[in-house]
């Protein structure tokens, strides 16, 4: 047996342990919304969750990291992330 501490646990919250793609998507539209544009359904935010704030990105306005309002945007669909209580 390993007497070593531990000093961190790291979970993997893609959809393993946790359903986190409503909350993922909730995020998107929020600042779909906030833009003046429509929410998207579960079935299309669902699939790109796995790849994070790019695909939602790419699959909610169609821009890639190279987009100029890309960190910008891609903050702002954490920051409601951040404030969805689970």
């Amino acid at each position: 047996m390993n007497s070593t501490p531990t000093r961190c646990v790291l979970f993997d919250l893609d959809g393993t342990l946790a359903d986190t793609a409503p909350d993922l998507g909730a995020a998107l539209n929020r600042v779909l919304e906030e833009e003046g544009l429509a929410p998207l359904p579960m079935s299309a935010t669902r699939p790109v969750t796995s790849q994070g704030v790019r695909g939602l990105l790419r699959v909610g306005l169609g821009i890639g990291p190279d987009a100029p309002d890309y960190q910008t945007l891609a903050q702002r669909v954490l920051k409601h992330l951040s404030l969805i209580h689970i």
